[in-house]
C-alpha cells in the first residue's frame, strides 16, 4: 500500500476485479480525437458506460460477451487487456530499490490469470498457457535451435520489409495446442524515474518466465504485455490486437495516406444521417470516401482529386475493398467542382499540409479558393465540413476571407504522425454565395 491518491485508471480497475466476469479495457486512440473514441464507445456497448479519458487512450470496464462489441469499433487502433494496476511509492533517485519493489509485485501480488484466460479467450490461442517446468526446458532447448537457424536465414535477407515484417509477432490463433507460450515485454514510461524502460521490461520479463514458464521471442511472440510507467503507477496490459485496427481498407499507400482511424473519427464529427451525400474532394488513395462507405453504408459516398495518380490508386482501393457502390470517383479540380449549387451535404477532407505535400506559400492562395468552392456547393444552412490541416495560418485567413460562408463550429489538436495538426469543424451558413463564373462541367463527368 501506498499514500499515492488514487487515479481514475486505479479506481476503474478495482471495480473491474470486484466481478469475475468483468475485465478492464484500455485502448489506443489518436491524439486529440479521444473523445471521439468515447462517445463510440457508449454507442456501440451502452450509454451508461463509465470512460476514463487520458491523453491517446481510453479505458472501461466491459463483460467477455460485450468483447465482440469492443473489437467492433474503428476509431480505436490497439485493444488491451488490462491484467493489473498498481501504484508504488518510488524513491526517483534509487533504481535498485525501485525495480525490487516492481519484482516483488510481480513474484507475489500480481494475479494475472484473470487476464490471461480472457486473452486466450479472445484471441483463440490453442497453446500452452501454463506449462510444466519439464516442458518448459524441453521447448526452450528446440526454440533455442530453431532461432540460431532462422536468424542465419534472414542474416542474408537485405529487404528492409522482410525484417519490418518479423516484428509483428504472430496470430496467437494460428497457434497449435503443444505450443508454449511466446511472449515479449515492452515498457512505456511517463515522467521522472531512476530506471530507465528497458530495465523494466526486463525485470517484469524475468519474474514472468519464472512464474509461468514461458519462451521469451521478441520477434515471433504471441504475446505482447505492455507495462505503462505512468509517474507511480503501473499498468500491465495484454495486447489483443494482432495488427493495428488502422491498417484496414488501403492496399495501395500514397506518400500521406491517412490512418483508417482517424477518417473514422473525422467522418464520425460530421454526424452523417441517412440518405445524405459526403464528399472528400481531395481524396489522395481514397482513405476517407472508403472508410465512410463501409462504416455509414446508408449515405452516398462522392470523392475526387486532381491527380490522375490519386485517382488511380483510389480505384484500386476501391476495387479492393469491394466497396458498396453507392460511391463514385471523379477527377476533377477542388477550385472548380462539376457540381450544382448547395448539393452537398457534408465535406471532409485532407487538406494539403503544406510538409508532406504541397507547400504553405501556395497553401495562403490555394486555402481561399477551396473554401469559397466548398462553400458554394455545401447546403445551405445544414452543409457541415470537416478539415484536417497542419497549416493553421492559412486556414484561418480563408476562414476571414469566407466568414459570411462558414460558422466554426469546433477545433481540435491532433498529433499526426509527429506533426501537430488541426481538425476545423465547420457549419455552412445560410448566406448565398454567387459565383462569377457558372461551371463548365457536368455533375456526370467520368465516373468509376
Amino acid at each position: 500500500m501506498t499514500d499515492v491518491p488514487e487515479s481514475d485508471v486505479y479506481k476503474l480497475f478495482k471495480k473491474s476485479i470486484e466481478n469475475e466476469n468483468v475485465h478492464m479495457i484500455g485502448t489506443t486512440v489518436d491524439t486529440g480525437l479521444e473523445w471521439q473514441a468515447v462517445d463510440e464507445c457508449k454507442e456501440r456497448i451502452s450509454p451508461n458506460l463509465h470512460v476514463v479519458k487520458e491523453r491517446g487512450k481510453i479505458y472501461f470496464n466491459v463483460t467477455l460477451d460485450q468483447f465482440a462489441k469492443v473489437q467492433e469499433m474503428r476509431s480505436i487502433d490497439n485493444i488491451f487487456l488490462i491484467s493489473d494496476v498498481r501504484q508504488f511509492q518510488f524513491s526517483k533517485d534509487n533504481e535498485e530499490s525501485d525495480m525490487s519493489l516492481i519484482k516483488d509485485a510481480v513474484n507475489m501480488d500480481m494475479k494475472l490469470e484473470k487476464g490471461l484466460e480472457a486473452w486466450k479467450t479472445v484471441t483463440s490461442f490453442n497453446g500452452k498457457l501454463y506449462p510444466k517446468l519439464e516442458e518448459f526446458e524441453e521447448a526452450e532447448q528446440l526454440h533455442k535451435a530453431e532461432k540460431t537457424i532462422v536468424d542465419d536465414k534472414h542474416s542474408a535477407l537485405t529487404t528492409p520489409d522482410v525484417r519490418k515484417g518479423r516484428k509483428r509477432g504472430r496470430d496467437p490463433s494460428i497457434s497449435n495446442e503443444n505450443e508454449i507460450l511466446k511472449y515479449r515485454v515492452t515498457c512505456e514510461r511517463t515522467g521522472s524515474h531512476a530506471f530507465e524502460s528497458g530495465q523494466v521490461a526486463r525485470v517484469i520479463g524475468g519474474e514472468l518466465q519464472d512464474k509461468y514458464h514461458w519462451l521469451v521471442d521478441l520477434t515471433m511472440y504471441h504475446l505482447e504485455f505492455v507495462c505503462n510507467v505512468i509517474h507511480n503507477e503501473l499498468i500491465t496490459c495484454l495486447r489483443v490486437t494482432h495488427e493495428s485496427k488502422h491498417r484496414r481498407n488501403i492496399l495501395h499507400f500514397g506518400p500521406t495516406t491517412l490512418r483508417a482511424t482517424v477518417c473514422y473519427s473525422l467522418i464520425k464529427l460530421a454526424n452523417p444521417k441517412q440518405g445524405e451525400i459526403i464528399m472528400d474532394p481531395m481524396c489522395g488513395g481514397g482513405s476517407i470516401p472508403i472508410e465512410a462507405a463501409i462504416a455509414f453504408p446508408n449515405t452516398y459516398v462522392l470523392c475526387g482529386d486532381n491527380h490522375e495518380k490519386a485517382v488511380a490508386r483510389t480505384k484500386s482501393n476501391i476495387d479492393g475493398q469491394l466497396v458498396p457502390r453507392s460511391m463514385d470517383l471523379v477527377e476533377w479540380s477542388v477550385s472548380e467542382l462539376p457540381l450544382k449549387d448547395s448539393s452537398i451535404d457534408i465535406v471532409v477532407t485532407d487538406m494539403p499540409f503544406g510538409k508532406r505535400s504541397g507547400s504553405m506559400t501556395d497553401n495562403r492562395v490555394l486555402y481561399k479558393k477551396y473554401l469559397a468552392e466548398l462553400g458554394r456547393v455545401s447546403k445551405l444552412g445544414t452543409g457541415r465540413l470537416v478539415l484536417l490541416t497542419y497549416d493553421r495560418r492559412s486556414i484561418q485567413l480563408a476562414l476571414q476571407v469566407t466568414s459570411s460562408s462558414f460558422k466554426v463550429i469546433k477545433m481540435l489538436g491532433v498529433n499526426m504522425g509527429g506533426l501537430h495538426a488541426a481538425v476545423y469543424v465547420l457549419k455552412r451558413t445560410k448566406f448565398q454565395q454567387y459565383n462569377k463564373e457558372p461551371n463548365k462541367k457536368s455533375s456526370n463527368d467520368a465516373v468509376v
